[in-house]
């Protein structure tokens, strides 16, 4: 799987979970998916499924037994404490790797121009290590290549706190709209 974009070129980005906000945090692991609770409910289903049928059992049969086994499957899956969460909402993909190593956005109507995340994760965006020299900024957006460039997908001011306690967690990086390219400012992210 390649570490950006195919539609826009842009490359994925990573962040740490550390430096967004704890209510951010909290929305991708209220609202997100267990992808190992998919995987192992489908290998489940499909499993039953196999068996059954190879004793003649009829769909609504199978259905039948299928139902409950899912429902134990549910009461009783525990999940393996890796943290590894998968979260979608009309603006975003997410995935959060294993260990708390980071946040990988992989669809955001946002980007930065950000250094490479290699070796970790070859090919994406650190998005902890924004480019801000205006000299180098300017030459990133200057540039025209495959991967757009230094660009990344990148979370937009949202995710991030707005106060200014030594406790925030402040947007380390400019942000703009993948769309047209210009410059979103906080509280301007329509």
């Amino acid at each position: 799987m390649p570490n950006f974009d195919e539609k826009t070129g842009i490359r994925y980005g990573v962040i740490s979970p550390h430096n967004i906000s704890s209510w951010s945090l909290d929305e991708i692991y209220q609202n997100g998916t267990d992808p190992q609770y998919e995987s192992g409910k489908e290998e489940l289903t499909r499993d039953i499924k196999t068996v059954l049928d190879r004793y003649g059992f009829s769909v609504g049969q199978i259905d039948e037994v299928l139902t409950p086994a899912i429902d134990i499957f549910n009461e009783s899956y525990q999940p393996d404490g890796s943290g590894i969460m998968d979260y979608s909402d009309k603006e975003y993909d997410l995935h959060v790797s294993g260990d708390n190593f980071g946040i990988f956005v992989m669809r955001s109507p946002y980007y930065t121009y950000c250094r490479n995340c290699s070796p970790c994760a070859p090919g994406a965006g650190d998005l902890d290590s924004p480019i801000t020299d205006k000299d180098q900024l300017a030459d990133c957006m200057s540039l025209k290549t495959i991967f757009s460039a230094g660009k990344a997908l990148c979370l937009g001011h949202e995710w991030f706190d707005q106060s200014d306690d030594q406790y925030s967690r402040k947007i380390p990086y400019r942000v703009f709209r993948v769309s047209d390219d210009t410059e979103v400012l906080p509280g301007d992210q329509s």
